[in-house]
């Protein structure tokens, strides 16, 4: 009796230290002076963040409340929100080395060794595979990647001439034009992908962007009782364990049952890496690219070691062709899906887009390269304002604090998080002015901004490595489509657009009908 007594008030004393420690931790921002939405306890501002419509709004709309650096709580994790761009500079550029890293979920962190790619890396593995990947983004690699987009953007006008002026969804042909392009630039796939309706790697990619991991059970407990990481690390270990062994005995069982849509993917990505290998292809892609640089010896990441010797690991070679596919698949059909609305919906702009391609590229109409869309100053204006407007995602580009460092007379301790507000960074009349930024206006990128003014592509070091590549297919196809066509507002065009958010921002479709220039 008297132990259980003992035990029962250890217990007791323990609850309540743990409960005075959560409620403790909420005064991190009040004793630093810096405001906020008052936190839940034990939740902190999930219970909110979780359940909104739109989580980069309802950024946008603390920054109007509480300035452009104000504290939010994951549980009782600190994270600065911020759209001062002197501070977001000093965090992305000038102190980069403190802020190397992206808040992960823990269960891409359990991921160790070479099961990591270039978004979720970390310290000197994230940087010898950037080092490694860089140059298969160079200019010159892209100029022998042109004319395979070229031939997928050949496919999709081909789908665009069949609409003969009715009105239709142009963000579904999109879709397919850019998993055409990834499947061919990125491993090499010559699949009959914008006319086979029921194209596999189409479906398991869309699959892949139905799963939130934020919003996983077993990932928001984690993030508001991170003590119990270890514990349900090994749950989560277990669980994969099930599901394989499951996936494998069902599959014999039931051969359409192939499990989750991502390890689909990898697995299918790893049996055409060991067919690359064996085979003697010289096809320029991607895959290719990296395989050049690539071991299958395990690699340890050492700083005290030369860069130049540094390689990819098999593994992380296809991990990183599995982010190229998913990242450059949806993202660009996204923000193609946004230009085509702006188009729609400012003539003016378009008609300028127009002469400006009917004067630089007038020889060949069949062919068009990554030198001519180069050349087309107000076409990238263009490409700039509709990343502008229409961000993708506002939770890409978050920093780790991964040492305790002063930013701008703010003391930040390691382990908190900085959070970029993009949307009021691109909405600020201050940066984007004397033009009201509500209002779409590409020559407002013919002034120079503060730098970091612009986040489409993230800033520093850790920024989009496939910015060139996505812009150079986002110009290419567009410069096709307005050469032969002036886009419309079809009869369900503003119903079309209703947007929804998870990792990104998407619309529902962006119903159109296209108008012969030349008939």
């Amino acid at each position: 009796m008297f132990i259980t007594i003992i035990l029962l008030s250890v217990a007791i004393c323990l609850i309540v230290t743990y409960l005075y420690k959560i409620k403790s931790s909420y005064d991190y921002f009040r004793r630093r002076n810096i405001p906020g939405p008052p936190p839940q306890f034990f939740f902190g501002h999930y219970l909110t963040l979780w359940n909104v419509p739109f989580y980069s709004r309802q950024l946008q709309k603390w920054t109007q409340q509480y300035g452009n650096i104000y504290g939010l709580f994951e549980g009782t994790r600190p994270v600065y929100v911020v759209s001062d761009v002197d501070f977001l500079q000093e965090v992305f550029v000038k102190q980069f080395s403190s802020f190397h890293s992206r808040r992960r979920p823990f269960i891409t962190r359990i991921l160790k060794g070479n099961r990591a790619h270039l978004f979720s890396a970390q310290a000197d593995q994230w940087r010898r595979q950037r080092h490694v990947i860089n140059p298969t983004f160079s200019a010159a690699k892209l100029k022998m990647m042109a004319p395979l987009i070229n031939q997928c953007i050949e496919s999709f006008m081909n789908k665009v001439n069949d609409m003969n002026g009715a009105d239709f969804n142009i963000y579904a042909l999109y879709k397919r034009m850019t998993m055409d392009v990834i499947c061919r630039c990125a491993f090499g796939i010559d699949v009959d992908m914008q006319n086979d309706l029921d194209n596999i790697y189409m479906k398991k990619s869309i699959a892949c962007f139905e799963i939130d991991v934020e919003k996983l059970s077993i990932v928001k407990l984690s993030n508001v009782m991170p003590f119990l990481i270890p514990f349900l690390t090994q749950i989560f270990k277990f669980g994969l364990f099930v599901q394989r062994t499951t996936q494998k005995w069902s599959s014999n069982m039931l051969p359409e049952n192939d499990g989750l849509p991502a390890t689909w993917l990898i697995e299918r990505l790893e049996e055409l890496l060991k067919q690359r290998l064996s085979s003697e292809s010289k096809r320029t892609d991607l895959l290719k690219l990296m395989l050049d640089a690539a071991t299958e010896e395990e690699i340890k990441d050492d700083t005290s070691e030369e860069l130049s010797s540094k390689k990819l690991h098999y593994n992380e070679v296809v991990l990183n062709i599995f982010l190229f596919m998913l990242a450059g698949f949806e993202t660009t059909s996204n923000t193609l899906a946004f230009a085509t609305f702006a188009l729609a919906t400012t003539p003016h702009v378009q008609d300028k887009l127009q002469m400006e391609i009917d004067e630089i590229w007038e020889d060949d109409i069949d062919k068009l390269d990554y030198d001519t869309v180069a050349n087309m100053t107000y076409l990238d204006m263009f490409v700039r304002e509709v990343l502008r407007m229409y961000g993708i995602s506002s939770q890409a580009i978050t920093r780790e604090c991964n040492t305790s460092v002063n930013i701008c007379g703010h003391q930040i301790d390691k382990g908190c998080v900085i959070l970029p507000d993009v949307y009021s960074v691109h909405y600020n009349a201050d940066l984007w002015g004397p033009q009201d930024p509500n209002i779409f206006d590409p020559e407002r990128h013919s002034i120079k901004r503060h730098p970091l003014a612009y986040l489409a592509f993230g800033m520093g070091p850790r920024n989009c490595v496939g910015m060139r590549f996505a812009l150079m297919e986002l110009k290419m196809c567009l410069v096709r489509l307005l050469r032969l066509y002036t886009v419309k507002a079809g009869a369900k065009f503003q119903e079309g657009m209703t947007l929804t958010e998870k990792f990104i921002i998407t619309p529902e479709a962006v119903n159109i009908r296209l108008e012969n220039r030349h008939t």
